[in-house]
């Protein structure tokens, strides 16, 4: 299943996880132990394969009404880990197996993960616009307490050291935001909040066109906004323990890319 899903993210979108695959290949083999490699690039492939199921860009399994009865079945699979019926709740039990072979335990994660995903199975198609307090608080569950908590038991480093990294969570997302608006609107997911809707005069038939010149305004909003967290993240990196090792991921994995993303749409939106 692993290749498999690494084919199609490849196939799909190799301009988005190319770099990001290679790193992944890269820590397993030359900096983690075996065994922390292995999960980490398992339980990324677990995630990524039901991230894909509930956008659309991989099938839904035969057997299921919609993505929702989908993600909701899985997150009954991980309280229990009992009876496991496909090849994802093998995998997650794999992930589980290999987790407690170096004393770790990412339920709580694993939760938090998940119903992100549940909450935009639920959203699917619907052009819900959401308050940023509850976008942020969907995104902060999915890109900081979830997705960081579990990296940073990886690294055995403290779990809760999570919150320092926030503002590098947060510019990731808004790298997300600007790479996926085309994708994330034809899917009927609306990133931009009700308050930013307002500032910027989007109504609901702007949604249908994501090369509009308001969403233009948005995505620069968001590039310039994503620049200051990426210093902010800087600024607290300075009177902050993490490994080189650490320093290094967060670096070229996260902040690159983000940083690169938020540079491109600033210089091409220069003149709106």
């Amino acid at each position: 299943m692993r290749n498999r899903v690494f084919k199609h993210m490849l196939q799909t979108r190799g301009w988005k996880y190319r770099v990001f695959l290679r790193y992944l290949r890269f820590f397993k083999y030359a900096a983690f132990s075996p065994t922390r490699g292995e999960f980490l690039e398992s339980y990324y492939v677990l995630m990524r394969f039901l991230d894909d199921i509930v956008d659309g860009d991989a099938p839904l399994p035969k057997g299921y009404q919609n993505e929702t009865d989908y993600i909701l079945e899985k997150i009954q699979f991980s309280k229990n880990m009992a009876n496991p019926e496909d090849e994802v709740d093998y995998l997650m039990l794999y992930c589980f197996e290999l987790a407690e072979k170096f004393g770790e335990d990412f339920h709580s994660e694993t939760e938090d993960i998940l119903n992100s995903l549940l909450f935009d199975a639920k959203r699917r198609d619907k052009m819900i616009i959401f308050s940023n307090k509850q976008l942020m608080h969907h995104f902060h569950i999915l890109d900081i307490r979830g997705t960081i908590r579990a990296t940073l038991k990886v690294f055995k480093d403290d779990p809760d050291k999570y919150r320092l990294l926030e503002p590098l969570g947060v510019a990731c997302r808004y790298q997300y935001d600007i790479e996926d608006i085309e994708a994330d609107l034809a899917a009927g997911y609306v990133n931009i909040s009700q308050e930013d809707c307002l500032k910027f005069d989007i109504e609901k038939k702007d949604l249908y066109d994501s090369s509009s010149l308001k969403i233009k305004k948005w995505t620069r909003q968001r590039a310039f906004d994503g620049m200051k967290l990426l210093e902010e993240h800087h600024s607290i990196l300075q009177d902050t323990e993490f490994s080189l090792l650490e320093r290094w991921t967060f670096l070229l994995v996260y902040e690159l890319p983000a940083k690169k993303v938020f540079k491109k749409i600033i210089s091409e939106t220069e003149t709106i």
